[in-house]
């Protein structure tokens, strides 16, 4: 008995060393993905310090990401990239005391519309305008992530996901650039999520713009930082986001950090 229980010991040490291993492994790659991408200082700061945080903030707002996986069952879904996300939005969603504000949205790539639908029901005063082509990006062109099949139904499915919240949104069909060049304004949004082309070149387009259409005190989230698709790591996500931090330096803050960056606008150049 004394025998089983130490090689019970043994092994659970074992589990606990590899466990170990891992997150220390997966952290490390993560760190040296945002050296070579060129990232900022409070980059790794902010990663650093939101280890431990991240943790406390997924298993808080646990219970409310079941509710609502939930009340997806019912939507038109191909995939689910995006409930992960669930905890941290709510986070900044209850520190930032928005749940019962006029919200004026942006989303940049809705795809097939969960985030959109979360957004939308997550914040019950809030207007969303979706800008998407519908035809998917390079990944799923490629078919790295989507089939054909499925590249012929995201419209489709986008419209029915979203038609209870049809009196709170605005569809917007065409690439973000388009968007931009038609909607010249600065400081109109109080919330933007970034999720549509991943290139590197996309990306600085949409984060520079999206940044302009920011209102001072605004929330605004990247997706996929730590995305590599591309062969040059140039052209993946990262780089294009610490290059856009570096050039807006000191007129934002870093309030989340994890697979996505969440900052806070601090300042507006006029």
């Amino acid at each position: 008995m004394k025998n089983e229980k130490t090689a019970l010991v043994k092994f659970l040490r074992a589990i606990t060393l590899y466990t170990a291993y891992k997150r220390l492994r997966n952290h490390y790659k993560k760190l040296k993905l945002i050296w070579i991408t060129y990232g900022t200082n409070d980059v790794f700061v902010s990663y650093l310090t939101n280890i431990r945080q991240n943790k406390k903030i997924e298993y808080k707002y646990k219970e409310e990401r079941k509710q609502f996986l939930f009340k997806t069952q019912v939507l038109k879904l191909s995939n689910d990239w995006f409930t992960v996300n669930i905890p941290y939005w709510l986070s900044v969603i209850d520190e930032y005391k928005l749940k019962n504000k006029e919200v004026k949205a942006l989303e940049i790539g809705s795809w097939e519309g969960l985030s959109s639908h979360f957004i939308l029901s997550s914040l019950p005063k809030a207007h969303l305008t979706c800008v998407d082509t519908w035809e998917g990006a390079d990944e799923h062109k490629d078919g790295t992530f989507a089939t054909k099949d499925v590249l012929s139904q995201i419209e489709k499915s986008f419209d029915e996901n979203l038609t209870p919240f049809k009196d709170r949104l605005s569809k917007y069909k065409g690439t973000s650039f388009s968007f931009f060049q038609a909607n010249p304004t600065r400081c109109v949004f109080d919330f933007i999520y970034v999720d549509g082309s991943h290139h590197g070149d996309d990306v600085m387009i949409d984060a520079v713009k999206c940044f302009e259409m920011l209102k001072v005190g605004g929330i605004m989230i990247f997706d996929d930082y730590f995305w590599q698709h591309y062969k040059k790591s140039v052209d993946n996500p990262a780089t294009a986001i610490n290059l856009f931090l570096k050039l807006k330096k000191d007129s934002y803050k870093i309030i989340r950090m994890y697979y996505q960056v969440i900052i806070v606008k601090l300042k507006d150049r006029y």
